[in-house]
């Protein structure tokens, strides 16, 4: 006769069993609910995006009008690539702590300066700008940036290096920009002194017209350079603000000069996709500089630079997406933002 083993498990001792592996499985939910927020802490990155307030009702290709003072109160929700960055501080992009390089671009084809008062109006522009404003000067050519004075707050030697183009210089072959928004692409990829710390602007003096592409001007399709040279600013987190200037005399008459009204569309597409603002009055370049640099000034002066918990690690780019908590304005930047304002 064969005795059968059958393991009966007295019912004190089963809650005691059930009772510890509840206790288990709570401490293992516990511990990967830890090590989850650990990751998600680890990954956030402290972002710099410079924003500004634009009337709900407002078109970016629409004349300048006032901006509304924007306020710590006036910022919603922030999201980066779908997920909620939260708004650590908020500072004015003028006169706040943080630096803002300011890379100003002549064009090697254009005789600006050569008119009276005209770089007297852009040295006012400098001499206004306050300490935290590094300026740096280069020229667009051949579908590069030339820089001819590295950043500096010196705003007296900046604007020594303000040289205009003679007749002949604009019209030498040698000097042609090779297409502004290479120029552009070309100085995102080669931004000088890059520095994670400091933020990024561009304040560029030209027509804004892609001479080398072949294409029909004015057309309905933007431009790919137009398209390419937004998403390197992006990436390199600089914000465009594109000065319209087209010398009324052209310097030379065999050269295709193109519409100013193409010129002015690349600076609306480009804006749009970067957060910048183009400076344009008319189809025509401005008799003086300064109700432009003016405006310019008073767009500085209205952004402020967020400070967001990025979710993402460094150098990661993502969809930016902004909501105010006031129904008549809207918050105004970048598609697109990279994590910790790294340049690759």
């Amino acid at each position: 006769m064969t005795t059968e083993f059958n393991p009966v498990v007295p019912m004190h001792h089963k809650h005691h069993f059930l009772r510890f592996s509840t206790i288990l499985a709570a401490k293992a939910a516990a511990l990967l609910f830890f090590f989850t927020l650990a990751a998600d802490a680890a990954a956030q990155t402290s972002t710099l995006i410079m924003v500004r307030a634009m009337p709900d009702k407002a078109k970016i290709t629409e004349n300048f009008a006032p901006l509304p003072e924007l306020t710590k109160a006036d910022i919603g929700q922030i999201k980066i690539g779908g997920k909620v960055a939260p708004v650590t501080d908020v500072q004015p992009l003028l006169n706040g702590p943080h630096v803002l390089q300011l890379m100003v671009l002549l064009d090697s084809e254009q005789m600006l300066g050569a008119g009276p008062g005209q770089f007297d109006s852009i040295k006012k522009f400098f001499h206004d700008m306050p300490s935290n404003v590094e300026i740096g000067v280069g020229w667009l050519l051949q579908g590069k940036v030339v820089v001819t004075q590295p950043f500096t707050t010196d705003h007296d030697l900046v604007g020594k290096a303000l040289v205009a183009k003679t007749r002949e210089e604009a019209a030498d072959p040698k000097n042609d920009n090779g297409n502004p928004f290479s120029c552009l692409g070309y100085l995102a990829r080669h931004w000088p002194s890059p520095n994670p710390g400091k933020l990024r602007a561009v304040l560029m003096f030209t027509d804004g017209i892609i001479r080398n592409n072949a294409q029909p001007q004015s057309g309905d399709q933007v431009d790919p350079n137009v398209l390419a040279a937004a998403a390197e600013l992006e990436i390199a987190s600089i914000t465009p603000y594109p000065f319209f200037w087209q010398d009324p005399i052209v310097p030379d008459p065999n050269r295709s000069e193109g519409g100013e009204l193409e010129g002015q569309e690349n600076f609306a597409e480009m804006d749009a996709q970067t957060g910048g603002a183009g400076l344009f009055s008319g189809l025509f370049a401005p008799g003086s500089l300064d109700p432009l640099l003016s405006r310019l000034y008073t767009t500085l002066k209205s952004e402020v630079v967020l400070t967001v918990a990025d979710p993402y690690k460094p150098g990661t780019r993502k969809v930016l997406d902004m909501k105010s908590t006031r129904d008549d304005i809207k918050l105004f930047g970048p598609d697109q933002v990279v994590a910790g304002n790294v340049l690759k």
